[in-house]
């Protein structure tokens, strides 16, 4: 009976457990330096991270997001936001906080790996489609953390 307890448990943990999901750190100009580093993202639901697949999420749900990182800056207070990139403007997804405080310990000290964890409504407004998603957090001096991922918006 204890082995079954364990199992089970074990599979409780791994359904309620977020995917680790492929990205890219942001494209920035030859010559600008690179304040931080993501180490991991993790977007729940995502079952299809394990055939390397955008996510797909449903409109007029939520989607939860979480990646670890750290930077090379320290800093107060974060913002963050997350945006619609595409070849001509980068579009913010309308009504997140960008307080990222709220979703991330502050102050934020260098070399010291941290999680940015939010929930993310996708509302059913938006057009069901591929979306490249640049994920931002930065200081007062603009020094940032930047990374893109890919999700699709399913009806």
């Amino acid at each position: 009976m204890k082995s079954f307890l364990v199992i089970f448990g074990v599979v409780c943990v791994a359904l309620v457990r977020a995917e680790v999901v492929q990205f890219q750190p942001c494209v920035y100009p030859e010559g600008t330096p690179i304040n931080c580093t993501v180490h991991e993202l993790r977007i729940k639901p995502c079952p299809e991270s394990a055939a390397a697949k955008p996510c797909r999420v449903k409109r007029g749900t939520d989607a939860s997001i979480e990646f670890d990182y750290s930077t090379n800056f320290s800093a107060n207070t974060l913002q963050g936001r997350a945006y619609w990139a595409n070849s001509l403007v980068d579009l913010p997804f309308l009504g997140m906080t960008t307080d990222a405080c709220l979703s991330t310990p502050c102050p934020v000290n260098p070399d010291t790996k941290q999680t940015y964890k939010m929930s993310l409504h996708i509302d059913h407004k938006y057009p069901a489609r591929s979306y490249d998603v640049k994920w931002k957090l930065w200081n007062q001096q603009e020094q940032e953390c930047c990374i893109v991922f890919q999700i699709k918006l399913v009806k």
